[in-house]
């Protein structure tokens, strides 16, 4: 739609127009249209109720423009009779300079006035014609940027081509975009040396002839940081931009994004001026505030699994200029408690790549298993393109565990390699998107290790949202085990089902094989499913209805448990709250079970 900023009142468009004879050429400039567009606003009065002005004849989109540019469509039942005597006057005009912003110049209008007793009407016929369409398009890029093919490849989707309704509106925007395309491409100097349109009435056409001159592509000058807060390698590694080379507007933002997301600072911004007119170039000077280097945090929740629980953190984001951090966080409740400490600094490209030292303490008693554990690791984390991330590591890990009737100690060395990748996520309703989580790990007693195992874990989820109440969610987790014997693993690594993000309807961790005395020992391998469908049924509130199904086994004759219900979600300002009643259709001893469970949906 042509409004006020894309035709009337572009200060540099100039209409040429032909009536029967081409010697008498009638022209309408900008400054007269602009003078229009401020008679109009200076009408636009406040008012508690509209009075109507009803239009026939002409498509939404013509009749959206013409009550746009009317300011007849704003008078109100309250305004004075010869306001709205003469709006109904110019109402022609209005209506006319309307149509022509989208191509129509043969408007044939009829309209009448009726006065009642409280109010007015105006009836507004409108015949629009036969569009004016372009004829001869001329458009020529001059200077380098006729061989930036990326530039090039940007502007022919917007270009005007002939045959097409000549819409103003359309006409300015791209003059607009093509300028703007430019600058983000390094034309600095890029201006217009002519661009004109002729438009001849009695032909229906319209000619247009524009000569772009975009000048010498700037390069980049160098780049400058902020000094005292990270060494200037490690702020170099934050963006690909290299003194010399072409200037893009996508490197300057991504810089931005880089370094705004790296919690080492608390505000960046990025300046190139002043332009070097003489060497072309365009300096980049990126001033930083530090982010405060320690942070304190702590909460409180409940879930049925893990019953009430706490956490306290500490986080040290930048124990020098080389931007080393520090992290520690002590977590604590009736089933599992664990200390966690990692310390990790970034390597030669902090925006891709990591190393981490971590360390731990954890214990966990469950209806099932108790263990107690010590861990020592080494991670290398590395971005593999923009999806995926992937992290290597090697864990020393103790463990003293009990498992049904067994009582023992394990000692691992595991290798692995954890690929990641995650789109849509959202703290409060995701509407689209998935996760996806492999993890290959094993240990070998060649290295030191009780016992030697291969394991594969696959975790993964989707959300896909049917219009903006109803949305699907499916989850599916698998885990594959390699080994020699089970009772060599410990409780650690063998796989338990049941609980809130497994199969509801069933205890935390209390499906898998049994012993001989009936306790369940956990498997080799697990697999389980979800399907969950929720509506919305306020502006933070859903219902939803879920099947789940799975189990831990050592064979591949799976007996799978299954659970179905119904849940309540709230979407809290700290993210979705869960709460679910399950029914366990494999336990005929068991009516229903309540879960309780809180976080992201991805």
């Amino acid at each position: 739609m042509a409004n006020c900023h894309n035709y009337p009142c572009n200060p540099d468009f100039t209409l040429r127009a032909m009536k029967s004879h081409p010697e008498q050429p009638l022209v309408r400039s900008a400054s007269s249209i602009l003078c229009l567009c401020t008679a109009w606003l200076l009408f636009l009065v406040p008012s508690t109720g509209l009075a109507d002005m009803a239009i026939s004849g002409l498509d939404a989109r013509l009749e959206t423009n013409v009550r746009a540019m009317s300011p007849l469509s704003t008078a109100s039942c309250d305004s004075a009779p010869w306001r709205v005597e003469r709006l109904f006057r110019n109402a022609d005009k209005d209506i006319t300079n309307a149509l022509r912003a989208l191509g129509y110049y043969e408007a044939v209008i009829n309209k009448s006035l009726h006065w009642g007793d409280d109010c007015w009407r105006a009836d507004i016929r409108i015949q629009a014609g036969e569009p004016v369409r372009l004829r001869n398009v001329k458009i020529e890029i001059d200077g380098d940027a006729a061989l930036d093919t990326a530039f090039m490849n940007r502007i022919s989707t917007a270009r005007p081509a002939s045959g097409e309704v000549f819409d103003h509106g359309r006409y300015s925007n791209f003059k607009s975009a093509l300028l703007s395309s430019a600058m983000s491409s390094g034309f600095f100097d890029a201006k217009f040396d002519s661009s004109t349109v002729t438009i001849d009435r009695d032909a229906r056409s319209a000619d247009l002839i524009m000569e772009f001159q975009s000048g010498e592509k700037y390069r980049f000058g160098e780049v400058r940081f902020t000094e005292g807060i990270l060494r200037d390698n490690l702020l170099q590694g934050y963006t690909d931009i290299k003194a010399g080379e072409p200037y893009s507007s996508k490197m300057i933002s991504d810089l931005y994004e880089a370094l705004n997301g790296s919690s080492y600072f608390s505000s960046v911004s990025i300046k190139t001026e002043p332009l070097d007119t003489a060497g072309k170039t365009v300096p980049v000077t990126v001033e930083l505030t530090s982010a405060k280097h320690r942070v304190y945090s702590a909460g409180g929740g409940f879930t049925t699994d893990l019953g009430p629980h706490g956490r306290i953190g500490y986080t040290n984001r930048r124990i020098n200029d080389k931007g080393h951090q520090f992290e520690s966080k002590l977590f604590g409740s009736s089933v599992s408690s664990e200390l966690n400490a990692a310390y990790r600094w970034p390597m030669r490209n902090p925006r891709r790549e990591w190393f981490s030292i971590v360390t731990g303490l954890q214990h966990e008693k469950t209806e099932t298993s108790e263990h107690d554990s010590f861990k020592v690791g080494f991670l290398r984390s590395k971005s593999m393109g923009p999806a995926w991330m992937r992290t290597r590591y090697i864990d020393y890990a103790y463990e003293d565990f009990i498992v049904g009737n067994q009582i023992s100690t394990s000692q691992l060395v595991i290798l692995g390699t954890n690929w990641e990748t995650a789109e849509g996520r959202a703290l409060s309703r995701a509407t689209h998107g998935h996760r996806l989580n492999l993890d290959l790990r094993g240990a070998s007693d060649a290295l030191g290790s009780d016992t030697s195992f291969l394991q594969l874990r696959v975790k993964a989820k989707w959300v896909h949202a049917f219009g903006d109440r109803t949305r699907l969610l499916a989850r599916t987790s698998l885990g594959l085990t390699a080994k020699d014997e089970l009772s060599e693993l410990p409780a650690s690594v063998r796989f338990f089902a049941g609980g809130d993000s497994s199969v509801r309807g069933y205890e935390y961790e209390t499906l898998g094989p049994v012993d001989a005395d009936g306790n369940v020992i956990g498997g080799s391998h697990q697999i389980d499913g979800s399907l969950e469908i929720d509506r919305l049924i306020r502006d933070k509130w859903a219902i939803a209805l879920f099947v789940d199904s799975g189990n831990a086994f050592n064979t591949f004759d799976i007996d799978l448990y299954t659970g179905v219900g119904i849940g309540l979600r709230w979407y809290s300002p700290v993210g979705p709250i869960r709460l679910d009643f399950a029914h366990p259709l494999d336990d005929p001893d068991q009516n229903f079970r309540i879960h309780i469970s809180l976080g992201p949906d991805l």
